[in-house]
């Protein structure tokens, strides 16, 4: 049905290329993205239809610049190609497209290259079908925080007098309007190891994650009321039996992913045994105080979210132990955060290094803006929901809406991000590209 269309085996082909760049973000194991995608996006999806690019480079991380200007408005199309690590468990290649079911699977698929390649898909209709200035902003950097993509682009777009009236991004899932994002902080601590000796039996447990539904595993999307994570599992078993922390392991992937399960190596105190067994005092002690991540008192806008705070990466080092963790709360005053942190390193009795590296803000379009207007309007049209909502995520939008320009997310169906087997459904894909073409040509009137 869907593979008869030409239309549809045009942003297919697309999307096949796209996954196939392994596009892999995790700067903190020193892994960046390649720019080869956005090269062939470039070269062989945007000049030949008469686009002029920029690709411009920062802090190793590069980002494409794509517009044709022509009348008002000015829309830019924001997206991004860079991808989390693959983890464990996929049943299939994840750099490889494959289709079963109506389902598409492949790393990014949903997260978030099947809406970039329904938006390159349009790359002559937006020309033919309005009279509106199109800009492509697509960079490899949202996984890592978007500072040096999305973040850098407004100064390339006021230099060539192309800055948006309106932003469109595709980073967002349901076939739904969005117009409200939290904040994204990453809370870094690097602890020198404490050994210490006590008299015990040592032990192994593994406590794993549980996510109702099967969602995602990105930690955005956490809900302390439905989900159960790792590591909180096991600092209430550790803390309830004043255990001690011996070494932990785990599938830790990156910041802001879940890792699937934690291991962790402890002594049960006895001091009737005659056995002398090492832990770590710093490591203890912070795994005994994961608890208090349930509950965070930190100054804060409402949010249909509220706020969440994991704890998802750990490394160890020779002499320390790296933990980061995951927030994202509708505040963007880097200090109430580093307060909060202060304190918790204060009350876990931890000797740390704390960095605390926060974004420049929540997205937040409001109701009466003419974009969110026309979104909810297509909407309408297309029998989708017409009521806008916030996302668990956060997104490059951000970036533009702390600068008060208007920004909706209007992304396909799709699963598992994040997480093994990742999917976009691709009967949504089509209803994503009419949702584009139609709102450009209401915005261009």
């Amino acid at each position: 049905m869907y593979l008869a269309s030409m239309r549809l085996k045009s942003y297919i082909e697309i999307l096949k290329k796209l996954v196939s760049f392994p596009t892999i973000n995790n700067p903190i194991e020193n892994i960046y993205p390649s720019k080869d995608i956005l090269d062939y996006i470039e070269n062989e999806l945007l000049e030949p239809n008469g686009y002029k690019s920029i690709e411009f480079e920062k802090n190793e991380y590069w980002s494409l610049i794509s517009y044709i200007k022509r009348e008002k408005p000015t829309i830019l199309f924001l997206g991004h190609c860079d991808v989390v690590p693959p983890g464990p468990n996929w049943d299939t290649n994840p750099f490889k497209l494959v289709i079963k079911d109506e389902k598409a699977y492949g790393r990014g698929s949903a997260d978030m290259k099947g809406a970039v390649a329904v938006m390159l898909s349009l790359a002559e209709d937006f020309l033919k079908n309005s009279s509106a200035s199109i800009i492509y902003g697509l960079n490899l950097d949202e996984e890592s925080g978007g500072q040096a993509g999305a973040g850098s682009l407004l100064p390339f777009l006021e230099e060539k007098g192309i800055v948006p009236d309106f932003v469109i991004n595709g980073d967002a899932n349901g076939l739904q309007i969005v117009n409200r994002r939290r904040n994204p902080y990453v809370i870094s601590l690097t602890m020198p190891k404490l050994r210490k000796k006590i008299k015990g039996y040592r032990k192994s447990k593994i406590f794993e994650t549980e996510i109702a539904g099967n969602r995602t595993m990105h930690a955005a999307y956490f809900m302390r009321d439905l989900d159960e994570h790792c590591a909180d599992s096991a600092s209430e078993f550790l803390r309830n039996n004043s255990l001690k922390v011996q070494k932990i392991n785990g599938p830790f992937v990156k910041n802001n992913v879940l890792p699937s399960f934690i291991s962790v190596d402890y002594i049960v105190p006895e001091e009737e045994c005659d056995e002398m067994q090492t832990y770590d005092e710093n490591l203890t002690n912070f795994l005994h105080s994961v608890t208090k991540f349930k509950s965070i008192d930190i100054p804060a806008k409402p949010s249909d979210y509220g706020i969440n705070l994991t704890f998802n990466y750990f490394r160890e080092e020779e002499d320390s132990y790296l933990c980061q963790m995951d927030l994202r709360i509708m505040n963007n005053n880097l200090e109430d955060v580093e307060n909060y942190f202060k304190e918790f390193i204060h009350s876990s009795s931890l000797t740390t290094d704390l960095e605390v590296k926060g974004s420049i803000g929540p997205v937040y379009t409001p109701l009466d803006s003419p974009l969110v207007q026309h979104s909810i309007d297509v909407a309408e049209k297309m029998s989708l929901s017409t009521e806008p909502i916030e996302m668990g995520g956060a997104t490059d939008s951000r970036w533009f809406s702390a600068n008060n320009i208007p920004a909706i997310e209007f992304g396909p169906l799709g699963g598992n991000v994040h997480g093994a087997n990742e999917y976009v459904e691709l009967p949504s894909l089509e209803l994503v590209r009419e949702f584009y073409l139609e709102l450009v040509k209401i915005l261009s009137k």
